[in-house]
C-alpha cells in the first residue's frame, strides 16, 4: 500500500493553496475591471448630459 510522505502532502497542500489564491485574484481582477468600466460609462453619460 502506498502512503504519501509528509513532503508530498505539504506540496499538495501548498499547490492547492496557490491555485485557490490565483482563482481569488483572477476573479477579483475581473470584478474590478467590470466596476471600472461601469464607472467610466457612468461618467461619460453624466458628462454628455451636462453640456
Amino acid at each position: 500500500m502506498w502512503f504519501a510522505s509528509n513532503k508530498e502532502v505539504m506540496c499538495m497542500i501548498e499547490t492547492e493553496y496557490l491555485i485557490t489564491v490565483i482563482y481569488i485574484l483572477f476573479y477579483a481582477l475581473i470584478g474590478i475591471t467590470i466596476i471600472a468600466i461601469a464607472v467610466i460609462i457612468a461618467l461619460a453619460i453624466i458628462l454628455s448630459k451636462s453640456e
